[in-house]
């Protein structure tokens, strides 16, 4: 095994550490609020009670009076006064994976962020993102709006991924607080959804709310990564209870089908070319507070796909366990250590593959994130063993 911690990603890391230190930006939802971001986040993405009803209520704090405003508080950019707009940059200065080369991903990704109420009832939220991997072409990554009659009736039209509505984390990409990705939501297990998985994009028409305790969501969408949504038929369906602050309960089902019609089907070598083909995705999952600031995520999901002829089905099963500890001083988190377990099946549950997840990340400032994580992959079959050491830094404006 090669070793993966060179000295210049250590030396790497602690210049980052160093420049970083002396921003002073605040992110234009925590201006606009007057907050700092541990207000709404238990660990930045990851969204906490205040945060989830922050995004419900259509970027609105619980209690105020819809299309009012709070006082501004300091410096603000021309227009902010319109709609609050943020920008973030990812850099990736060291990644290195045994299976390859060093990568020095001086920027890694590039976003722009605009989201808030367009008039009363009416809110919005629009991604630009450009990363390294697309050669920085400008895309429209998450693009949405939404009709609110109350906290427990919404309507919202989107081209986001699958559970872009959900107020909870265990099913969603842009809240996950690791580098790497978990497979729940990063496989395509059999192909049928396209040859794709629950973080891609489609488009959804979606219904959800909360009533006291309880959430729910259903949205009618298409295939993933079909951007007209051509003879869509999935249904998402979405539910969780919390118990108490400190336990959520929830689940999911999925259920659909790539048609030969759909944007799967279209071409010669698509998922969906030579027949219609089913797919579902069920799962179960919790959320766990205790000590103050350790925080539990557990999904259990079972993937069931039709195989590219259509006769016949093959089911894989995928599961993660993760813990985060956030260590604060005077209400910020400043420190926060995660482990994650994933594991996961293909090929009608032949091989299994699982991965052990280690990271730290030091929030500098509240917008900028300082990352350093570990992961080793076990595999099986056409999956070879692997790992990965990466320094990474968010920093959001």
């Amino acid at each position: 095994m090669k070793n993966l911690v060179s000295p210049y990603g250590v030396a790497t890391g602690f210049l980052l550490l160093m420049l970083s230190a002396s921003s002073q930006a605040i992110p234009a939802f925590a201006q606009r609020e007057n907050l700092n971001c541990n207000s709404c986040h238990s660990a930045v993405p990851a969204l906490n009670g205040i945060g989830r009803n922050y995004k419900l209520q259509g970027y609105e704090m619980p209690g105020q009076q819809r299309g009012r405003r709070p006082a501004r508080l300091g410096n603000t950019n021309v227009l902010e006064g319109i709609l609050p707009i943020s920008a973030g940059i990812v850099a990736g200065p060291f990644d290195k994976k045994d299976s390859g080369e060093t990568k020095v991903r001086a920027i890694h990704e590039v976003e722009l962020m605009v989201a808030g109420q367009i008039a009363q009832g009416f809110s919005g939220f629009i991604e630009l993102e450009a990363e390294d991997e697309e050669d920085f072409n400008v895309e429209a990554s998450i693009i949405q709006g939404t009709f609110s009659l109350n906290s427990a009736l919404n309507f919202q039209v989107s081209r986001a991924p699958s559970f872009y509505f959900d107020l909870y984390n265990s099913y969603t990409n842009s809240r996950r607080i690791t580098i790497n990705r978990t497979p729940v939501i990063d496989q395509g297990f059999g192909g049928a959804d396209n040859d794709s998985s629950l973080r891609r994009l489609r488009q959804n028409l979606t219904v959800f709310g909360k009533a006291n305790n309880f959430f729910y969501g259903l949205s009618f969408s298409g295939v993933a990564n079909d951007n007209e949504g051509e003879d869509a038929s999935t249904i998402i369906s979405r539910l969780a209870y919390e118990f108490n602050t400190n336990l959520i309960l929830g689940g999911m089902y999925i259920n659909g089908s790539c048609s030969m019609q759909s944007g799967g089907g279209k071409s010669l070598g698509d998922p969906c070319f030579l027949a219609d083909r089913d797919y579902s995705r069920a799962a179960v999952d919790l959320e766990w507070t205790t000590l103050n600031n350790l925080i539990i995520n557990a999904v259990y999901m079972q993937a069931k796909d039709d195989l590219i002829s259509g006769i016949g089905e093959e089911s894989n099963n995928s599961f993660y366990l993760q813990g985060f500890y956030n260590i604060q001083r005077e209400g910020r988190t400043l420190v926060t250590p995660i482990a994650r377990y994933d594991s996961y099946e293909i090929s009608n549950g032949l091989y299994q593959i699982d991965t052990i997840t280690l990271g730290v990340s030091h929030y500098i400032r509240q917008n900028i994130n300082l990352r350093g994580e570990f992961s080793d992959t076990s595999g099986e079959g056409p999956i070879a063993d692997d790992n990965r050491f990466t320094i990474q830094v968010e920093a959001f404006f």
